[in-house]
This record gives C-alpha cells, sequence and structure tokens, in this order.
C-alpha cells in the first residue's frame, strides 16, 4: 500500500543534506569519476545528472536534446558496458559504510549500478540488465566485472529448471518477504499466488515440483530458532535466504546487541550446515540492511531510531559478526547497494523500495544459486 509522503517538516536544504551525504558521487561533479568512490563507473547515476552544470553552447545543447528525444521516441534495445572497466571496491566512504567486495564472482556478482531508463527490452542483447519490462522506473545492470564472471539475467524457464525438485526457504522481516513476492512474479505469471503481505507464514507449491516458503522471522532470534528446528527434524532446504535487523534497529536500537544475536545466528546456521549430507549443504544468504530515507518516515519513533548512523552502525555489526563468508557460512546478498544506489525516488514511505529493487535482488541471488548448484555438481563428479 503507498504511504502518503511527509515532506513538510523537512525543509529542501536537508533533504539536499541527505542527498550529499549518502550519494557516494556528491562532490564529483566537477572532476572525472574516481574507482575510489564508485561502485560502477559504467553507470551513470540520476542524482549525478541532477547535479552537473547546465552546457552554456548552443551546439552541445542540441546534441543533447536530440539524444534525449532519441531515448524517448523508441524502445531501449540495448546498454552497453564499458569494456574493461572494473568496479571499484565497495568501502566505507564518506559518511557511509559499504560491503567490500573482493575479487571472486561470489561477490562480484553483487557489483553493478542504476542505469536510469524506464523501459528495457527483454531480449538477450539486454541480458547483463538484472531486470527489464515495463513496470520499472528504473533499471539495474551489472558490472563488466560481474557480466565477466557470467552475470546475465535467469529467465522463468532457467530458474524453475534450476529449483526443479528443490526446496527454497525466504525468512526475516518485510524486506525478505518483498523478496519473496520477487521470486513469486519470476517464477508465476498467477496473480493468485502472488499475494503475499502481513506478519504472517506462506507456502507456494509450484511447476516442476518447486516449493518456497516464507517464515515471519522479524528478529535475528527468530532466526536462530527457525534453523535449530530444521536442524532438530533433519530438514534440509535447498536454499536459504534471510534477513533481520529492522525491527531490532526500530525497538531496540543496539547494534552491538545485534552484533551478538547474529554470533548465535552463525552458530546456529554452522550446526544445521553441518548435519547435512556431504555435498548437500544448503546455500545460505543474508541480506546487508537497506537504506532509509527519514523525511518519508511516517512516525516520529522511525525517524529518532532508523537514521543514517543507525544503518551503518547495523551494517558494521553484520561484518564484525563474521557471518558472512569466508568467515561465517552466509553469503552476502547486498541489498544496501541496491537501496542505496536507487534512491529516494524508488522509495514511497522511507524503508520499502520499487519493485525493480527487488527484482534485481532475486536476479543476484539466482545468479548466486545456480553457480553454487553448478558447482556442487563438479563436486560430485570429481568424487
Amino acid at each position: 500500500m503507498r504511504t502518503t509522503d511527509h515532506l513538510a517538516a523537512f525543509s529542501t536544504s536537508k533533504q539536499q543534506a541527505y542527498l550529499h551525504r549518502r550519494s557516494p558521487n556528491a562532490e564529483l561533479s566537477s572532476k572525472q569519476p574516481s574507482l575510489d568512490v564508485l561502485n560502477d563507473p559504467v553507470v551513470t547515476r540520476r542524482d549525478e545528472m541532477a547535479g552537473q552544470k547546465p552546457q552554456v553552447w548552443l551546439t552541445a545543447a542540441g546534441v543533447i536534446l536530440l539524444t534525449l528525444l532519441g531515448l524517448l521516441l523508441r524502445p531501449w534495445h540495448s546498454i552497453t558496458v564499458q569494456p574493461g572497466v572494473q568496479p571499484a571496491p565497495v568501502n566505507r566512504t564518506g559518511d557511509g559504510l559499504r560491503f567490500k567486495y573482493d575479487g571472486s564472482c561470489e561477490m562480484l556478482l553483487n557489483a553493478g549500478g542504476w542505469v536510469g531508463i524506464s523501459h528495457v527490452s527483454c531480449e538477450p542483447s539486454t541480458k547483463g540488465v538484472a531486470t527489464c519490462g515495463a513496470g520499472h522506473s528504473d533499471n539495474w545492470q551489472w558490472s563488466a566485472a560481474a557480466v565477466k564472471c557470467g552475470a546475465q539475467r535467469i529467465s522463468r524457464p532457467q530458474l524453475l529448471d534450476a529449483l526443479r525438485n528443490r526446496w527454497i526457504v525466504v525468512a526475516g522481516d518485510s524486506i525478505t518477504r518483498f523478496f519473496y513476492a520477487s521470486l513469486l512474479r519470476i517464477l508465476t505469471d498467477d496473480e493468485s499466488q502472488q499475494v503475499v503481505f502481513g506478519h504472517q507464514d506462506f507456502e507456494h507449491d509450484l511447476e516442476d515440483n518447486v516449493r518456497l516458503t516464507f517464515r515471519w522471522a522479524p528478529y535475528a532470534e527468530n532466526l536462530t530458532q527457525v534453523l535449530q528446528a530444521w536442524t532438530a527434524h533433519s530438514e534440509a532446504p535447498t536454499a536459504v535466504v534471510m534477513s533481520a535487523g529492522l525491527w531490532h534497529m526500530l525497538h531496540i536500537t543496539d547494534a552491538l546487541g545485534y552484533q551478538q544475536t547474529l554470533g548465535h545466528l552463525k552458530s546456529a546456521a554452522t550446526r544445521f550446515a553441518a548435519v547435512q549430507p556431504k555435498g548437500m549443504q544448503p546455500y545460505l544468504s543474508l541480506l546487508s540492511i537497506s537504506e532509509v530515507y527519514p523525511p518519508k518516515f511516517k512516525t516520529e519513533e522511525k525517524r529518532a531510531h532508523m537514521t543514517l548512523g543507525e544503518v551503518d552502525a547495523y551494517n558494521r555489526a553484520i561484518l564484525n559478526s563474521s557471518i558472512l563468508v569466508p568467515a561465517g557460512p552466509f553469503h552476502l546478498l547486498d541489498m544496501h547497494h541496491l537501496t542505496q544506489g536507487c534512491g529516494p525516488t524508488c522509495t514511497h514511505d522511507g524503508l520499502h523500495y520499487s519493485n525493480a529493487t527487488y527484482d534485481a535482488a532475486t536476479q543476484i541471488w539466482a545468479n548466486h544459486l545456480i553457480l553454487s548448484l553448478s558447482e556442487q555438481t563438479t563436486r560430485k563428479m570429481l568424487g
């Protein structure tokens, strides 16, 4: 449900300060992009474009106008990734905290950015763009390095084939619920199967014997209990996607305490994976904490507790907990990168984002999972 924007209490200067504080490119309008601050220099951010000074030469203005008219009057059929451009390591820049991407394809599948184009045709020439088709205000494209790792948009037949006879569990808060809804959108056209809302569990049995489960578990302690129950009953999903942190941030607001609960979750996940048959360990994914935009929050409680600083603190807790590979059992699905990159225009309530954001996350996850399943198959063949 779309909520009303509550911007009256926030001055224009404060909104501009927010954009300056959270944009990694806030001070780059007068100089060349630096690989030290850009996640993906391939992609032109809309907020960068908004900050550029207008050209004073009539000829240049005419060229720009003709280019824009060309884009508006025809569908976008191809988006070219600049050859040879590598994504910068994601690290702390300015005031914000970011997750560092090492050179592994596992991590680089998170690398990319928003293209600022509302329609991308769903055809083979655009497979480097994770999202396509109608209904998106923007679309997300993988970086050149991610494409070299094999990143590509996964079609419904491809994903159904990969998930045949498998059980996928998504557990956590409203962010994972939106992810679950996105997974349903890619796997089925049956709208009656796509109704997912509220603080409740869901179960869907799809074609090709694909089983999907959503477990409402908004705190890390709840996720730990889910894993402990599976361990006790020898249940083994093929893949598990988890997210918890926003409720802890809102109602407890203790990043160090959150880090401790992640330690318990890590231990439970390690034990859960250890009891599975060799070569059959489930693929575990953990979502980083999404970006927030406080001017759109509806309550004073959210504005007081769900601050930009707390988002950084909670993501730092994820890093410091050693819950992510290689030290831990969970693979990073970087929602913070996706949501921060899309920006305030992509969120209606300051917390939840557009379908395109979660569709991009689903595509990143699908690439992760297919890569993992392929590696499992190879290990089995090698004995």
